[in-house]
């Protein structure tokens, strides 16, 4: 008998506990950054809230050189990612300065938080 409350009480605490856990597990938000202009830029786009983006408190997720029309599709652990990227005339040096993206962990009276975190980056302009 004493066997028998025992288990009862075991999966009772576990049915209980287990909700609270999966809400704690960090769950990937949708980044999207689309390229607006003319011509080819340099961009870095990191998991973190760390400036600059390549800090080693932040995650690269994308390093490359994408073109005008070129939509960026990642994922943040994080819910908000650092980004830069250059413009101009001078597109190998003439860097923007990074801006943090940030999307909300809890929606709205406390539903889901915002399934895509999206933004554009200009080649011609900060």
């Amino acid at each position: 008998m004493r066997l028998a409350t025992s288990c009862v009480f075991g999966l009772a605490l576990a049915v209980t506990v287990a909700p609270f856990a999966a809400a704690d597990t960090p769950m990937p938000i949708a980044v999207r950054v689309k390229v607006v202009g003319q011509g080819e830029i340099r961009l870095i786009v990191a998991d973190g809230v760390t400036k600059p983006c390549e800090s080693s408190d932040n995650h690269i997720l994308f390093q490359g050189r994408p073109r005008a029309g070129d939509e960026i599709k990642l994922e943040s652990i994080t819910g908000s990612v650092c980004v830069d990227h250059t413009y101009g005339s001078l597109r190998e040096s003439q860097w923007a300065g990074p801006s943090i993206w940030s999307g909300s962990n809890v929606g709205a009276f406390g539903g889901p938080r915002e399934a895509v975190l999206s933004g554009a980056v200009s080649t011609d302009n900060p």
